[in-house]
């Protein structure tokens, strides 16, 4: 049997595995699409892998795969809800750093229980660019993302926009997460994100968050700390003035574990 953990990050959801305790396979993209398949397998938006560290310093490695079976160089909620697995599975202090294919962050589980985790400086910061009925920036948070500010923020936007800029011949062959804002106030955003390798909406989107706040700051000259409303949560992200000590903060849900057969 192949145990897992479901977790959800403000509602991004995802299946948690322990290299340590599982076959190789579950790195193959099938068994990642079928574990992923909301109707015949466990249901997420990707998969998580934590496995050891050879740094001392770092508690755990952690992979991030999208749905569609893509491996992706960081999840910020994914690695948020990871945390929160360490933290509480193993009985590991409240602070620690983790890895994933983006560096090293550290971490802190919260008294309340929500997880802080530091996001690496944004780069790869582009002008302005128009795409699509949209103007934003490409912004790599830890990912790649596209974040525009409109001003009528809804789902069936980003549904019909998202696709057409994922897909632009400029962020190809990698492609781009899409995240729209809209402004609420001097210290609050509204963003739905369209996520590429789940080629759909999602309800949470903390890296294209960070982006979005990125953009925000400096369009707007919004302050920190910026809250972000997501359609399935909050988030908070926080930074100082040049954009080196970044941080994003929410909920990181343990649902249930349970396992898989092993021929799944």
């Amino acid at each position: 049997m192949i145990p897992f953990t479901k977790v959800n990050g403000n509602g991004n959801d995802f299946i948690l595995f322990e290299a340590a305790k599982c076959p190789s396979t579950i790195r193959d993209a099938g068994f990642i699409q079928r574990l992923c398949d909301r109707h015949k397998g466990v249901g997420g938006d990707g998969m998580l892998v934590i496995s050891d560290s050879s740094d001392s310093e770092v508690a755990f490695h952690l992979d991030y795969h999208n749905s569609d079976g893509s491996w992706e160089t960081f999840c910020a909620n994914g690695t948020r809800c990871a945390v929160q697995y360490f933290g509480r599975m193993q009985r590991e202090p409240k602070a620690f750093c983790v890895t994933t294919g983006a560096g090293k962050h550290r971490a802190e589980i919260l008294d309340d229980g929500l997880v802080r985790l530091q996001i690496l400086a944004p780069s790869h910061v582009t002008d302005m660019l128009e795409i699509s009925t949209v103007s934003g920036q490409h912004v790599d948070s830890g990912a790649p993302h596209f974040a525009a500010q409109v001003e009528d923020l809804t789902d069936a936007l980003v549904a019909e926009v998202g696709p057409e800029i994922r897909y632009a011949d400029i962020f190809q062959p990698r492609g781009v997460n899409v995240n729209l804002y809209q402004r609420v106030d001097q210290h609050t955003i509204k963003v739905i994100t369209y996520e590429k390798g789940v080629e759909a909406v999602v309800l949470s989107c903390a890296s294209g968050s960070t982006a979005a706040a990125f953009q925000a700051a400096h369009t707007n000259k919004m302050l920190s700390p910026i809250r972000i409303i997501n359609p399935g949560g909050e988030l908070v992200v926080a930074f100082d003035d040049d954009w080196q000590d970044v941080s994003v903060t929410g909920p990181a849900v343990l649902v249930y574990s349970s396992e898989l057969p092993d021929d799944f």
